[in-house]
């Protein structure tokens, strides 16, 4: 009988110290403070929602210019007719090509490398992988969507959840990725989240020249610190003294305190913690996906001190 009140408490008095921490942890790690600086950077590996909540930030005329931070991005579009994706590739590529599509009514796509067509096939409502074989490496490769029976041209006929080389997803192997449009227009597509998050606040109304993207290549262990080292970089570069850093609720405390380790003390950065309607203050314990955001970043809040003792 001893025993078990012993292991009961082992067990009860960490979980009742987790629960108390957890309790009064959301207003502190899903903090505000701003720099008072005149740069905003945006963390594009967010969700749309929280995304789109950053454009009235962007476009704040507080704020002189705005970077986007990201890694790299799974090959996911949505493509209308006549609308396509040109990946220029690092070095040549071969192997078995699959790409998982689906689309609306009479929707298709084709893809090409180089000169050879490699698939032309329609789609349906249900997502399905096709297969080809590239017998000899490729430089390039394009994928296009067609409708035959369109009646939107403004709608989209076609989506791609993936498309790889090899098992490889063709945004790792990219050295350019460009959108092709309707009327013939290129234009930098979205390699990484730091590039989809740019192209996010270009359609809300934010000058181009006022974003600059600083993606994150490769396959880190902390996609946060990736992210903070490379726009560490980028601010000794350009100059930058002070920033404001949005991000996601509760994951602002610790962002913060990265990007601060990375740009070191001379740079005052300040934090923007975008509201996330599945973890809030009075409704995380609700649903298991609040309880995994804010138990994550109670775990993960030392990291930047952990990043300084490994340094």
């Amino acid at each position: 009988m001893k025993r078990r009140h012993l292991l009961w408490w082992i067990v009860a008095g960490p979980c009742a110290v987790l629960l108390a921490i957890m309790a009064v942890a959301h207003p502190y790690l899903a903090v505000t403070e701003r720099s008072g600086g005149d740069v905003l950077v945006v963390e594009g590996w967010m969700e749309m929602p929280q995304l789109e909540q950053a454009v009235p930030l962007a476009l704040d005329a507080r704020y002189k210019h705005v970077y986007t931070t990201g890694t790299v991005r799974p090959f996911t579009y949505y493509l209308r007719q006549n609308e396509g994706i040109d990946v220029v590739l690092r070095k040549p590529a071969q192997g078995e090509l699959t790409i998982n599509v689906s689309g609306v009514d009479a929707a298709g796509f084709t893809v090409t490398a180089g000169n050879d067509t490699v698939l032309h096939q329609a789609v349906s409502g249900a997502p399905q992988v096709f297969r080809a074989r590239l017998d000899r490496p490729v430089e390039q490769l394009r994928v296009m969507a067609w409708n035959t029976n369109a009646i939107d041209p403004h709608s989209d006929d076609i989506f791609i959840l993936f498309f790889r080389v090899g098992g490889t997803d063709l945004h790792e192997l990219q050295r350019e990725t460009l959108f092709i449009r309707p009327e013939g227009r290129m234009e930098h597509a979205w390699p990484t989240y730091a590039h989809r998050a740019k192209g996010l606040l270009m359609r809300y109304g934010v000058p181009e020249e006022r974003i600059t993207a600083v993606p994150t290549w490769g396959h880190p262990d902390s996609r946060t610190w990736a992210n903070a080292s490379a726009f560490g970089v980028r601010a000794r570069e350009d100059g930058v003294t002070a920033f404001d850093l949005a991000t996601v609720g509760v994951h602002a405390r610790r962002s913060r305190a990265l990007f601060q380790q990375a740009c070191g003390p001379n740079v005052r950065v300040g934090v923007i913690a975008i509201p996330d309607p599945y973890c809030t203050a009075t409704n995380w314990w609700r649903s298991a996906r609040g309880w995994a955001t804010l138990l994550k970043e109670v775990i993960g809040s030392p990291e930047a001190q952990a990043v300084e003792l490994t340094r």
